[in-house]
């Protein structure tokens, strides 16, 4: 799925749309998801950045997939490609309510953990950085990437 565009003509925009406008009420999860968000009521938002040179230079057109590992099975939840500040953003995610954390019997409820998946093809990929999202909060995941040196290793 994240070399889909290299396979096609199109760009990783035509693809990967950067609209993520949900109606009011609605989540990117689905059905099977039901006890989850029950479990996890509150919201928090991602932003991912994602640049080369130790954070010198943003990267435009990095895939980038959020996904969650629930049940054993692993849903995508978000895919989206950078814009040209490298930034994916806006990205509203379950959490554990504020509430939930004062109260005893609820506390024992894991906090609400990400996996996060960057590609791009002259980049080395980085799979499953995992983040942490609390309720109401931006929670911001700096990645810097390496470049491929187009060296091939046989040992």
């Amino acid at each position: 799925m994240y070399r889909d565009y290299l396979n096609s003509d199109k760009t990783p925009a035509e693809l990967y749309s950067n609209t993520r406008v949900l109606p009011k009420g609605e989540t990117p999860f689905r059905d099977e998801y039901e006890e989850y968000i029950q479990a996890y009521p509150g919201r928090g938002t991602l932003k991912v950045q994602i640049s080369v040179a130790r954070g010198a230079f943003p990267l435009k057109n990095v895939l980038v997939d959020v996904s969650q590992i629930y049940n054993g099975v692993r849903y995508s939840l978000y895919n989206d490609v950078t814009d040209v500040s490298g930034i994916v953003d806006n990205m509203v995610l379950p959490a554990r309510s504020i509430e939930s954390t004062l109260n005893f019997d609820t506390a024992q409820i894991p906090e609400a953990e990400y996996l996060v998946t960057i590609f791009h093809p002259d980049f080395q990929e980085l799979s499953d950085c995992t983040v942490i999202i609390h309720d109401k909060t931006e929670t911001i995941l700096p990645i810097s990437l390496v470049p491929l040196t187009g060296e091939v290793n046989n040992g």
